[in-house]
């Protein structure tokens, strides 16, 4: 076995019968082409022959995550928490969630629109954990019957409001015991 060293420009190397040369500096990092451990890129960065935009995230580092947008609609699909606050500037957009039967689950939203027309019994399900605050509006169209509310709803006087027939109302709740007690507040007898 030899010992020493080669001084070369350039490798060749047999790619099936065709020759094929390599500058030794690219294989080293050196030079105009980054190396494969922590690249440093300058000018513009193209992405590779054969690889696609679906790449990216998977063969292809993906842009960060933690990254500010400020340009784009952001949609998150899971809790997230913004222990900074948040402020909106523009219109804050809630889907009115339709009761289909007579429990409200908080979990599904804070604005609430059902219809009644005979005697009817309503029951939260789902309040934010105590200590957090937790609020939601219930827009209910009353055709007939009368409103029954959990023990745990708390009206001023202690009396809930008389509701007229075929008038719309709107009630908001408001907890901050894990639905221990939810104070309630209506404004009544809108015209349909």
């Amino acid at each position: 076995m030899a010992y020493g060293k080669l001084k070369v420009d350039t490798i060749t190397y047999d790619n099936s019968g065709t020759d094929v040369d390599v500058s030794v500096s690219a294989l080293a990092g050196a030079g105009s082409v980054a190396p494969l451990n922590s690249p440093t890129f300058t000018g513009t960065v193209t992405i590779p022959a054969g690889a696609s935009i679906a790449d990216i995230g998977t063969t292809i580092q993906a842009y960060d995550a933690d990254t500010a947008k400020r340009d784009t609609t952001n949609t998150y699909t899971a809790l997230q928490t913004m222990n900074a606050g948040l402020t909106v500037d523009g219109p804050y957009k809630q889907t009115a969630e339709a009761v289909a039967a007579l429990d409200i689950d908080l979990s599904t939203g804070n604005y609430f629109t059902k219809t009644i027309n005979a005697n009817s019994t309503f029951t939260f399900s789902n309040p934010p954990a105590s200590g957090t605050a937790g609020s939601f509006t219930l827009e209910l169209t009353h055709t007939s019957g009368t409103v029954t509310w959990p023990a745990s709803v708390k009206f001023p006087l202690d009396t809930p409001p008389t509701l007229t027939a075929g008038k719309t109302h709107l009630f908001v709740f408001v907890t901050d015991d894990g639905g221990t007690r939810y104070r309630g507040a209506a404004l009544a007898d809108y015209v349909n």
